[in-house]
């Protein structure tokens, strides 16, 4: 269902401003592709405070090791991936001991969510497999891993989007499967479900606001001026959780317009499991050689530090989320 007009509506009878959200502290993210590779790296740097994650068609943390043809080579076509889970593992207690990261402990109690389509020749089922080892290294109780259907480089929706067996723009997939429903019901499996009836509204939370003094010129982080949240109208006199959806590749504002925030899913899902949704927006970069296709970074574009907590993307949204359970959007 295509709730944009919907949602327009919405945003002239409530307005843009909200200094009240009623958040729980319950913060889970999901993602596809680079978003699921930024969500996952995400869950493992702020593990203090996000408590899930939905990883769709992505590999283990710092997978790539700060090299593109890495990214592509082994953490998309899954040459010699075999073991990186190991790697990654030994590399994130390194974090953790250094004080980069949060302590992994709080991981153990975390729900996780995965997703790998039998189809996938992007990002290739061997490197999704070794992401499930990592969780299991890392002592992940609550593990559910989707790995049978066949679904190609696409988010799974039940009726959105083009054939599921191709991976194309804008990667959404009619695939009979509600990847966002389903994932966000094994991270929520005890959220109260509402009746699906819209009536939420749609607003801009600032980006830019958290963006520091350095972030500017080359060093910009290549990140929208506003991100984009989804309140129902259930959230608007109970208390809903957060959840963070980051897009994939080519799936930002400039690349499909709201087509991952309308049909992927997840306004359903909220509207469903009263819960928040927040979309933020990574940017295209003028130059082929760092981000054209809106990429959330998991390679390194960003800088040398983008898989620990002072890395641009990460810092940014993490300040943008303390504020939001603050209650302090403006």
């Amino acid at each position: 269902m295509k709730y944009i007009s919907l949602i327009i509506l919405t945003l002239l009878q409530y307005g843009l401003a909200s200094n009240n959200l009623n958040l729980g502290k319950n913060v889970t993210v999901s993602g596809i592709s680079s978003g699921g590779y930024f969500a996952h790296q995400f869950h493992i740097i702020n593990s203090g405070l996000v408590n899930g994650a939905a990883i769709f068609a992505a590999g283990p943390f710092y997978c790539a090791r700060g090299n593109a043809i890495t990214a592509m080579k082994t953490c998309m076509e899954g040459k010699l991936v075999s073991g990186t889970s190991l790697f990654s593992y030994q590399y994130i207690n390194t974090l953790q001991f250094s004080g980069l990261i949060d302590p992994t402990f709080n991981l153990k109690d975390d729900k996780v969510f995965l997703f790998s389509g039998v189809l996938d020749k992007v990002v290739h089922q061997e490197v999704t497999n070794e992401l499930n080892s990592l969780y299991e290294l890392l002592g992940v109780k609550e593990l559910k891993y989707v790995k049978d259907l066949q679904v190609a480089h696409t988010l799974p929706t039940l009726d959105q989007g083009g054939e599921c067996t191709k991976s194309q723009t804008p990667f959404i997939g009619n695939c009979n499967y509600n990847g966002a429903l389903e994932s966000l019901r094994t991270l929520y499996p005890d959220r109260r479900k509402e009746n699906n009836v819209l009536g939420g509204t749609l607003t801009k939370v600032s980006q830019r606001k958290y963006f520091s003094s350095f972030d500017i010129g080359l060093y910009r982080p290549l990140l929208m001026e506003d991100a984009y949240m989804y309140i129902p109208k259930y959230c608007k006199d109970h208390q809903c959780e957060l959840h963070i959806a980051f897009h994939g590749c080519k799936q930002s504002l400039d690349d499909i317009g709201t087509d991952y925030i309308d049909k992927a899913g997840f306004i359903e899902a909220s509207e469903e499991l009263g819960l928040i949704v927040l979309f933020p927006q990574a940017k295209k970069s003028l130059s082929d050689f760092q981000n054209p296709n809106s990429c959330w970074d998991w390679w390194g574009y960003s800088g040398i530090d983008y898989s620990v907590r002072t890395g641009q993307q990460v810092r940014i949204i993490t300040d943008m989320v303390k504020d939001l359970l603050n209650k302090n959007m403006q």
